[in-house]
């Protein structure tokens, strides 16, 4: 991995952990990437940045590794301990989003198998699409896996992971999600739970959609 990669992952996880209120020292963050660490946020990107070198498609299992490892070490970071059943596993409770009641812990199975094997379909045939159509379609996982919220906790950063992964996947190159305007630009595009074109166009606004 060269250095300016290397400074790409340590904003990106300090600034999605930051879009939860949770502060991050960036000198520990590179300190573990360089050590290939193989836990929490960091040991998370440096899973899925391999499974995108691959092409691995994408998998449940990669979908509930990529949440343990990142609400594993949140305790370390002043947090609430995660307990073990939740970890990697899909939530069995009802949880919300502000106000709002997400949807039924019974519906989660059905609906991210759903998800992830219509994003498999995808992959096989991303690279003949567009940069735009390739953007577009991300930001509408993305947007799906969010309104699912398929975890107990760890949502949002697993969300923001898997972005990365399919970022790489797909042959664009990823952006970093900014906490400092979450909540004029990146939170309103979850106020519809039909309607995902605000995803749309934040993912479009961030994409290098030049050369094809």
């Amino acid at each position: 991995m060269n250095p300016e990669e290397a400074e790409f992952l340590v904003s990106f996880i300090c600034e999605s952990d930051a879009i939860e209120g949770i502060d991050d020292d960036p000198s520990l963050v590179r300190a573990q990437i360089e050590q290939k660490h193989a836990r929490g946020h960091v040991g998370a990107l440096l899973l899925l940045r391999e499974h995108s070198l691959q092409k691995v498609p994408l998998r449940p299992i990669l979908v509930r590794q990529t949440q343990a490892l990142i609400v594993a070490e949140q305790g370390e970071k002043g947090e609430r301990e995660i307990e073990e059943r939740h970890r990697g596993n899909w939530r069995d409770c009802d949880v919300w989003i502000g106000n709002e009641k997400c949807l039924s812990p019974t519906e989660v199975p059905s609906r991210m198998d759903k998800l992830i094997e219509e994003t498999r379909d995808w992959q096989k045939t991303c690279h003949k699409l567009s940069k735009v159509q390739r953007a577009t379609a991300i930001a509408r996982f993305h947007y799906t896996y969010l309104h699912i919220h398929p975890f107990v906790d760890g949502n949002g950063r697993s969300g923001r992971a898997l972005v990365y992964y399919l970022y790489r996947f797909a042959g664009l190159e990823p952006f970093i999600f900014t906490s400092a305007d979450r909540h004029a630009k990146y939170y309103p595009c979850f106020r519809d739970p039909m309607a995902p074109l605000l995803m749309e166009d934040y993912f479009r606004e961030r994409t290098r959609l030049s050369p094809r």
